[in-house]
């Protein structure tokens, strides 16, 4: 991650952002003929600031997940500092594709707080465990309201697809932590197989990348190399298991309350939707049948089936696929001239606010070059720790 990442990724989402805007606009002229400012017309600030206060949340929430984790095995990490790595991580996922951004922004700035890498790679494979048991917990209640249903929505099809890709995705990211954690051995002998066809692909790939002139260096680097990536995803696994046997010692408690503060994360941006809703004026309940419960909860499980969208969008921010989703799934509550208000409130707040209070930390580290520096140092440090092993495993 640099500068340059930085900027092409901002300037991705604006662009992304601004022609989904500017298309929704002018289909909703086109249809409703009524003006834009209507949307507005029975706005209640207070519900927005409730709305904003809550999104913020998420952060916090998010930081303190990272926290309690991290200081089973560090006991210098100062909350704070696990909050502010929380922010800078949600700024950089949603400025880089696939959020490849996001790891290193938070290890780089959790090692500025005095954490060992290997340790803040341990803690941060728990977070996402207990990220993926929330995903899939959640994917499983959907699941069995559409089979009853009691979920009604539009799109059928698609929901099913994309309820399937992500139990698929996120099931198999489980079974891999848990073989790492219970069984390496089993885990090992998955990837010395998978890596025979692998290897195959991947050096007629880079073969085809060394013909370009942009690529050619990464490329003659890689085939330099063979078997590197193997040997480190081996390496990976050994690393796992060490530190889960710290957890399984004296870590549980921390698990467990990592999982809580997780449902905590997700519900706190999920409820954001609702408390738009009430700040635009619009009735909470909605003009069709969608689930059981109350109107929040509704509007929560609406959320949580988007958010599967969000998270595997290619895009920076899931520009486009944010916009169009939430359009589609929100249509029991939101139509008319309130689609476009909805739109930008709901993106800026539940997507955006956190991502501009992390943008600042980062913006400030790089005007001293801090953060750059760090995930360097972070990588350098990773790529040696990962050498002196493999040397110890080949002599």
């Amino acid at each position: 991650m640099n500068r340059r990442t930085i900027v092409r990724g901002i300037q991705l989402i604006v662009f992304i952002t601004l022609a989904t805007f500017t298309y929704l606009t002018y289909d909703n002229v086109k249809n409703q003929k009524e003006g834009l400012a209507a949307g507005f017309t029975h706005i209640q600030p207070l519900w927005l600031v409730l709305a904003a206060t809550l999104a913020l949340q998420e952060g916090v929430f998010g930081g303190l997940r990272i926290f309690v984790l991290c200081r089973v095995l560090s006991k210098e990490l100062k909350a704070r500092t696990a909050i502010i790595s929380e922010f800078v991580l949600m700024f950089c996922a949603g400025v880089t594709p696939g959020q490849a951004g996001a790891p290193p922004a938070q290890i780089a700035v959790l090692v500025h707080g005095g954490m060992k890498i290997v340790d803040v790679a341990t803690a941060s494979l728990l977070t996402a465990a207990c990220t993926i048991t929330f995903f899939l917990a959640s994917a499983l209640g959907i699941y069995v309201l559409r089979a009853k249903g009691m979920l009604v929505l539009e799109g059928g099809a698609q929901i099913d697809y994309l309820l399937g890709f992500t139990v698929t995705a996120f099931g198999s990211g489980l079974v891999g932590l848990i073989l790492c954690a219970a069984y390496p051995p089993l885990l090992k002998g998955i990837i010395r197989v998978l890596a025979i066809p692998g290897a195959v692909l991947a050096r007629a790939g880079l073969k085809l990348l060394a013909k370009i002139q942009k690529t050619r260096e990464f490329a003659e680097k890689q085939l330099a190399k063979p078997g590197a990536l193997k040997a480190r995803a081996l390496l990976s696994v050994d690393e796992f298991h060490e530190g889960f046997r710290i957890y399984l010692k004296r870590g549980k408690l921390a698990y467990l309350g990592a999982q809580l503060l997780t449902f905590g994360f997700f519900c706190s941006r999920f409820a954001v939707a609702y408390f738009i809703i009430l700040g635009l004026g619009i009735d909470p309940t909605p003009k069709t049948f969608v689930t059981i419960g109350p109107p929040i909860v509704q509007i929560i499980l609406v959320q949580a089936l988007l958010n599967f969208a969000l998270y595997l969008s290619p895009t920076p921010g899931a520009s486009g696929v944010a916009e169009t989703g939430s359009n589609a799934l929100m249509a029991p509550w939101i139509s008319g001239v309130y689609v476009l208000p909805y739109l930008v409130l709901w993106r800026v707040l539940a997507l955006f606010l956190c991502m501009f209070v992390g943008g600042v930390y980062v913006f400030r580290y790089l005007g001293t070059d801090v953060l750059e520096e760090r995930v360097k140092a972070a990588e350098a440090e990773k790529k040696a720790l990962e050498e002196e092993k493999l040397k110890k495993a080949a002599g």
